[in-house]
């Protein structure tokens, strides 16, 4: 098993293939990818780094796989674990609502003990022409110095 825990939750294919992307930058020996549709508590319990992916839909609504696993969320100690976000949006139809399921999970997690890291600025979402790179290789080089300090 690898050290990283990738879960993602995709209605269209969208937010599953960016979870193989992180995972392929990362290395599978790094990363494990599981659709939260087909994962219990005890999946995400055994990974002390998430990497958490969900789309928002409409006008805030979370994906429908994560919807689903809320309840099971909300009974997990995120003490020790450090978790990432990442989510798919309609940032021209839905601007005002764009990855607004990001601050869902992270409502429920954050006040259970987790450590949310990877920030990223709100002035990127407002550009057309994100560069996606530059969020792999920020998360690679923040994943690489856990993955050291772990061995």
């Amino acid at each position: 098993m690898a050290i990283t825990g990738i879960f993602f939750g995709s209605d269209t294919g969208n937010t599953e293939n960016i979870a193989k992307m992180i995972q392929k930058q990362l290395g599978k020996d790094v990363a494990d990818v599981h659709d939260i549709a087909k994962s219990s508590k005890e999946d995400l319990e055994a990974y002390d780094i998430l990497l958490l992916g969900i789309p928002t839909w409409y006008y805030g609504e979370a994906q429908c796989d994560w919807d689903d696993f809320f309840p099971t969320l909300e009974e997990i100690d995120f003490n020790g674990k450090l978790v990432a976000l990442f989510g798919c949006g309609d940032q021209e139809d839905y601007a005002e609502y764009f990855c607004d399921a990001l601050g869902t999970i992270r409502d429920i997690i954050e006040p259970r003990g987790a450590t949310i890291v990877g920030h990223w600025p709100t002035a990127a979402i407002i550009s057309k022409h994100q560069k996606v790179w530059q969020m792999t290789t920020t998360l690679s080089v923040w994943l690489s110095t856990k993955t050291v300090s772990r061995n």
